[in-house]
């Protein structure tokens, strides 16, 4: 794993009760490079005073507005399976779990072992609400990431979930379910390639998927820790998902993650290894000469790989005092500040996903399509949870419709899909033509 040092360790009595998670556990304090002897046993009851103890009460605060510095706390910790009636009864028991909202509520109840071990996005309402996205079940195993981007709320603490046999069975269950999806992602409420190989989830999910004929697995990161995954037998079946940024970005903004250039050997490495590689620009942060971060970016990412496809989603925040106390605005042009203050004090900013302006969102993505279509005409390439107008401005360029697109964490994003293979249903769900 990659060198970190959490400064308290701790392990749930039920997670302490498997021998299976104790091993892991053990293996995973081993990379850590610390004693098993530090982590601290704790109850269901000791749960509230710890997280009050420690002040991870509120973790909706994004990082670049926190005086926290270090690595996470771990909670090594293991899905319990309630029904939804000992939820419930979990629930009325402990008031942090009443109190807590978003993010903080949802990690409370993984804390507790309540969550299930995916989410579902609903697509008919993402779509109600101007986002033009599927519905799709999203899989977890772990909250909180050791990764320090400044415009995330994930960096305080992290829970482990150490019982992968079991979280395995669930998920093909919900394969039976669902036999729709063709292609699951694993994980966007961490960075499911840090703590490697010592955690085993992303060996056990490559492999498992592997034994699969007609699914697949999405590996999603901003790490370059992947020298584990280069001699396992995939069968093509584990799809390799960076967030890439520019260069600026990856150092000044993005804290502890790999560089631009650090991610783009990885997935070299990974696809020589024949997995299949994808890039989505998430978020796009317009610094300072911004056009030429990205042309500089995209030259040393198609003199490396040739990606299955590309995605592009721009930075959001809720107002421009929110911006300011993320970032360095030395960072920014400061016709850029102007621009979104202008934008903010004319009431038009609103939409909390896209508070950047129309016309500038635009010129940002038809500059960073010209870029790939200059130095790779065929690379399929979408835009990412954007508007009905976004799409109206740039479908022609992109060469797919707002209902008709090969995304890159798709539920139906096999290998090789073809923006003219997809078609969106009234529900808001995706289908393969």
């Amino acid at each position: 794993m990659r060198p970190v040092n959490p400064q308290h360790f701790y392990v749930t009595d039920w997670a302490a009760a498997d021998p299976a998670c104790v091993a892991r556990m053990e293996t995973m304090m081993a990379g850590f490079g610390r004693d098993p002897s530090e982590v601290r046993v704790i109850g269901e009851d000791d749960i509230e005073p710890l997280v009050r103890e420690n002040d991870w009460v509120d973790l909706n605060i994004r990082q670049g507005r926190l005086p926290f510095t270090g690595d996470p706390d771990v909670v090594f910790n293991a899905f319990r399976w309630p029904t939804p009636e000992e939820t419930q009864a979990t629930i009325d028991r402990h008031s942090i779990l009443r109190e807590t909202t978003s993010y903080t509520h949802i990690f409370m109840r993984m804390l507790y072992g309540c969550m299930d071990p995916w989410h579902f996005e609903d697509g008919a309402a993402k779509r109600s609400r101007d986002v033009c996205c599927w519905s799709l079940y999203d899989l977890h195993s772990a909250y909180g990431c050791f990764h320090k981007c400044r415009y995330c709320r994930r960096g305080r603490v992290t829970t482990l979930m150490l019982n992968i046999e079991e979280f395995l069975e669930a998920v093909d269950r919900l394969m039976a379910d669902n036999p729709w999806q063709k292609v699951f992602r694993y994980d966007v409420e961490t960075d499911c390639l840090i703590l490697e190989p010592e955690y085993g989830m992303c060996r056990a999910l490559v492999e498992h998927y592997a034994q699969i004929d007609d699914r697949y697995v999405i590996l999603f990161s901003k790490s370059d820790n992947v020298d584990f995954l280069l001699d396992l037998e995939h069968n093509g079946h584990t799809i390799m998902l960076w967030t890439l940024s520019t260069p600026t970005v990856s150092r000044e903004i993005e804290i502890d993650t790999a560089t631009t250039e650090e991610r783009i050997e990885a997935a070299r490495k990974c696809q020589e290894a024949g997995y299949t590689v994808r890039f989505k620009m998430k978020p796009i942060i317009p610094v300072r000469d911004w056009r030429g971060e990205a042309t500089e970016m995209f030259e040393k990412l198609f003199a490396a790989v040739e990606p299955d496809n590309l995605s592009m989603e721009m930075l959001f925040f809720d107002s421009v005092d929110e911006l300011e106390e993320l970032f360095d605005m030395e960072l920014f042009e400061p016709a850029f500040i102007d621009m979104m203050r202008a934008h903010e004090a004319s009431g038009k900013m609103t939409d909390r996903s896209h508070p950047m302006p129309d016309d500038f969102r635009e010129e940002v993505y038809r500059h960073y399509a010209g870029e790939v279509r200059r130095l790779s005409p065929h690379t399929r390439l979408s835009l990412c949870a954007e508007t009905q107008e976004m799409w109206r401005r740039l479908g022609p360029v992109l060469g797919c419709s707002e209902t008709s697109f090969a995304c890159n964490c798709s539920p139906i994003a096999v290998p090789g899909l073809r923006a003219e293979q997809v078609r969106t249903t009234e529900d808001g769900y995706a289908e393969i033509v």
